[in-house]
């Protein structure tokens, strides 16, 4: 697998996407994968609460099959744009990144992956055309309110920030208590939260779930404390084209395999061993399938 920095311009004024481009060994055109993750993430998938690190070990499982890819740190990210940017312009990064990728010389078809809000934007693109196939890892599929309010039944104060802790101690409220409350101030389009959030509470992809023609490949963890693996019975259901979903196994919404009983408490532990090994091959024989039948 060969690496690059590739820039990509979105809209006047605005900075460029920074990210990898991943290509495999071998002369193109190849087929290639836009990778989307979640939440203020680098092109690697971390977030300040923790390394995830999708970006690396996705890369590596689709060149193993052929496929190319591109990840891409999220706009304001690492400065303090962040908090005024919201579902908009996230999708239109997305947008132009992809427009990019697929204007390359020595790329072919190409699909998108994303996990969690960021599988909300690859289902998006999946509505347009040119797209060839979409991997959906912990798509939500029903309003951001509802997956807020539904993951809220099991936090503990051991899940909020520590600053927030003290403040609930003090007024006698639960974790579901602030949740709650944060919903309601985030319907309110209370400007003192970030936009994204926002957004995403007041979003909800059935309408989009509903314009998807590309073929699709949904996975939830049975352990997801996050997404309800419920879901996916909704995404086999209102997406038109052809789709498989799937509920794997001891998978937690940080897609690495926890046998023990699913607790946000375990998280910790769990960013020190690698994504799922399983789950990425699973991915990567998909879209060969789907992108390019010839790669074995």
């Amino acid at each position: 697998m060969r690496e690059a920095e590739m820039e990509i311009e979105i809209e006047r004024g605005a900075a460029p996407l920074a990210g990898t481009l991943a290509l495999p060994d071998g002369e193109g055109p190849h087929p290639a994968v836009l990778l989307l993750w979640a939440g203020r993430a680098d092109r690697e998938g971390d977030v300040p609460a923790g390394a995830l690190g999708l970006g690396r070990a996705m890369a590596e499982g689709l060149a193993a099959r052929g496929i190319a890819s591109y990840r891409y740190d999220r706009c304001g990210h690492a400065d303090a744009r962040w908090r005024d940017l919201g579902f908009t312009e996230h999708r239109a990064a997305a947008t132009a990144a992809l427009t990019a990728l697929g204007a390359r010389a020595d790329i072919g078809p190409v699909g998108v992956v994303g996990h969690s809000d960021g599988a909300l934007h690859a289902m998006g693109l999946a509505a347009r055309a040119d797209v060839a196939a979409a991997v959906l890892l912990a798509c939500p599929a029903r309003s951001g309110k509802q997956v807020y309010l539904d993951s809220a039944r099991l936090w503990t104060t051991a899940d909020l920030p520590r600053r927030s802790r003290l403040w609930l101690r003090l007024r006698g409220r639960s974790a579901q208590d602030q949740v709650q409350r944060t919903v309601a101030r985030a319907e309110a389009d209370d400007p003192r939260l970030p936009r994204l959030l926002r957004d995403f509470v007041r979003y909800d992809p059935a309408t989009e779930l509903a314009e998807v023609r590309a073929p699709v490949l949904a996975l939830t963890g049975a352990k997801d404390l996050t997404v309800d693996p419920a879901d996916l019975d909704r995404i086999a259901e209102l997406v038109p084209g052809p789709v498989v979903v799937r509920r794997v196994p001891d998978l937690t919404h940080l897609l690495r395999r926890d046998p023990g009983d699913p607790s946000r408490e375990d998280y910790r532990r769990q960013l020190t061993e690698p994504v799922d090994p399983g789950l990425v091959a699973e991915v990567a024989d998909w879209l060969s399938q789907q992108l390019a039948p010839a790669v074995a």
